[in-house]
């Protein structure tokens, strides 16, 4: 075989490695981008679940989430500095899945769970308080829209009359 036969042959192995090398990079981004949409979900949960287990095991803290709906204008600086915090925890999760949303890493179906989310946190005195801390650190684009987020249908977010509707 000659020189030039050899060069051919090399290139033609160079050429499949890198088309082998670019298949696995492909496959390797669409694990990395299923990951970290699995890992968005599991933390939009797992706040659920954190909310949801508090309200039910806390009677403190059960109290203090119904005084929250309904006296909120009359609160002292340390309950409504408490409501700020907790309002942070949750405002601030909200908004960094919107930025991935922006970014295309979430799908339309997953955002439907987000702005369902938004939209009732957007409801509760508290969460708003917090974005008044919070937004300065998010894009325009999710300024824009939180600040834009339609809230005719939100739902009314005072505990007590959830309570009564559930009496009834």
């Amino acid at each position: 075989m000659s020189l030039q036969e050899i060069y051919y042959v090399a290139e033609m192995v160079v050429g499949l490695a890198v088309i082998i090398s670019i298949i696995f990079v492909a496959i390797e981004l669409r694990q990395n981008t299923y990951m970290l949409k699995k890992s968005m979900a599991d933390q939009r949960e797992e706040r659920f679940n954190w909310v949801t287990e508090t309200l039910a095991t806390n009677n403190e803290f059960r109290k203090y989430a119904l005084r929250i709906g309904e006296e909120w204008d009359e609160f002292n600086d340390d309950d409504r500095m408490r409501g700020i915090a907790l309002g942070t925890r949750t405002l601030r999760s909200l908004l960094n899945e919107l930025v991935a949303y922006f970014d295309g890493q979430i799908t339309d179906d997953e955002f439907r769970n987000l702005k369902w989310n938004m939209v009732n946190a957007k409801a509760r005195p508290h969460v708003e308080a917090a974005y008044m801390y919070v937004k300065d650190g998010y894009p325009t684009k999710v300024q824009k829209y939180w600040e834009g987020l339609d809230m005719s249908n939100s739902p009314s977010y005072a505990f007590g009359e959830l309570l009564e509707a559930g009496r009834a």
